[in-house]
């Protein structure tokens, strides 16, 4: 195509590239050829190539991948504005009261997270982890196969596994446990259910944070736990509505409260403790996220204290690597651990072994903490973008809550305004968001309203993108909090 009048050199590559993706001579996924390279083709500066691959970028149709060139997205924009959304959340018309009711169920219910998809991709981003540093640690674990370790059917896991993760679990958050202590389970969601199975008797009471996780409830549920909801404030969870309850077992997610994004106070984790050695409770940490702290080291887990022995510490490589790993662990007292391996070996032996050598090359190696230091860079990335892109529609580092680690963080609606109208108002823009009472299992007492964010499995340009768009939708719902300034 040549240059049309007036058209500088820039937009006219922009256009070729634009041009090509639209035709589907350039489909989402495809490798672009290097900015080097088109510059030599077209004959023009390397300068002007990057300044188009820039716009097209930010625009969504290109996206820099460290280490593998420059792809198409996929999915490209025109994707991310229509077919996405509209599988999730239908359309509905203002004029018809059923079809309003029915979207507001929706928008409250708990949506499945998804990869690239705003903003409930609340999921690691596989696409920056180190595939061919992976491969290679598969090679060397196959290396190491011998029928012994072949035949290994070990419940807690392969002990060298185990001993990598104390050391981790030591380094990180302040636990010292011995390998013995371990056992090494599928993730998290299996680490739950050993630990409905045997820990507590048969329909005992579970405390569950309220809002929390919906699929601990789901778990406790299926083993007929009677559970009860206990409140959540700006220091975690309620300890003295705890105590009210006869709760044999309580769940807690103290680093990064899922979804609230609090952190437990010093106040509450020792009131907590003190409650669980009274009663001979059990507490059960859930340390999902804490490998992705942004501004400073995560606190120390409730674990690192543990001098009544009741607090069982779970968390897994399914988030701080890939989600079809498959190995986390529990951290178990004394006392439960040859409960619970009994259970592992009853419902499901042990993991793999070839995947259990391969994560303890890719520990030892140093290539598991070289890839957490890139990708909370990564993810810390993404989260300022986001926030950029609100802060320049008015919202205040004050609106964003839980932002200091993990893969979501909450914002914070103004007094007074809905969460459904807020959600439905940022789907009409086509931007999925969940909010706070979606996670709530009771009426009374539940936090401010506010929308869960997701941001870690998004591109830059779809992060950058939508945040613009969901602060434009909910411009109205926020100019409504604003104070009527009277004239002179």
């Amino acid at each position: 195509m040549p240059l049309q009048p007036g058209e500088r050199k820039q937009q006219w590559v922009y256009r070729q590239i634009v041009s090509a993706i639209e035709s589907g001579l350039l489909r989402p996924g495809d490798s672009v050829p290097s900015t080097r390279e088109l510059a030599a083709r077209w004959g023009t500066s390397r300068g002007v190539v990057e300044v188009a691959f820039e716009k097209l970028g930010e625009e969504g149709y290109l996206q820099a991948m460290a280490g593998k060139g420059t792809r198409v997205n996929d999915p490209l924009p025109s994707g991310f504005l229509l077919a996405q959304v509209s599988d999730v959340l239908p359309r509905t018309s203002a004029d018809s009261p059923e079809e309003v009711a029915e979207a507001a169920d929706v928008a409250t219910a708990p949506n499945p997270v998804r990869v690239r998809q705003p903003f409930i991709a609340r999921l690691p981003d596989i696409d920056g982890f180190d595939i061919k540093g992976w491969r290679e640690c598969i090679a060397r674990a196959a290396r190491l196969l011998e029928p012994d370790v072949m035949g290994d059917t070990d419940p807690h896991g392969l002990p060298a596994l185990r001993a990598e993760i104390c050391k981790h679990l030591a380094a990180s958050r302040a636990i010292q446990c011995s390998p013995d202590q371990v056992i090494v389970v599928t993730g998290i969601r299996h680490a739950i259910d050993l630990v409905a199975k045997v820990a507590i008797p048969q329909s005992a009471t579970v405390a569950l944070e309220d809002p929390g996780y919906a699929g601990a409830a789901a778990i406790f549920h299926l083993r007929r736990c009677a559970t009860v909801a206990i409140s959540v404030d700006e220091k975690g969870i309620d300890v003295a509505q705890l105590a009210s309850t006869q709760a044999s077992l309580v769940y807690v997610t103290p680093a990064h409260q899922a979804p609230t994004g609090v952190v437990m106070s010093a106040d509450r984790r020792e009131e907590l403790r003190a409650w669980a050695a009274a009663r001979g409770a059990w507490i059960l940490e859930d340390d999902y996220d804490s490998d992705f702290s942004y501004e400073t080291a995560p606190p120390p887990a409730l674990k690192s204290h543990d001098p009544a022995g009741r607090i069982i510490f779970c968390g897994s490589f399914n988030k701080s690597l890939f989600p079809g790993l498959r190995i986390g662990y529990i951290v178990a007292p004394p006392a439960l651990v040859t409960p619970l391996a009994n259970a592992r070996a009853i419902t499901g032996r042990a993991n793999p072994v070839l995947d259990q050598l391969a994560l303890i090359e890719f520990m030892r190696s140093g290539a598991f903490l070289r890839h957490l230091k890139r990708t909370r860079q990564t993810y810390r990335t993404r989260r300022d973008l986001v926030f950029h892109e609100l802060r320049a529609c008015g919202w205040r580092d004050e609106d964003f809550q839980g932002a200091h680690a993990g893969f979501h963080f909450v914002l914070l609606l103004p007094s007074g305004v809905d969460e459904t109208e807020a959600c439905l108002l940022s789907k009409d823009a086509g931007v999925v968001v969940q909010g706070i009472k979606a996670f709530s299992r009771s009426t009374n007492g539940h936090p401010p309203p506010g929308l869960v964010i997701g941001y870690t499995a998004l591109t830059d340009s779809q992060a950058k993108w939508f945040a613009r768009k969901l602060a434009l939708a909910l411009e109205p719902l926020r100019r409504q909090s604003e104070p009527v300034s009277s004239g002179a």
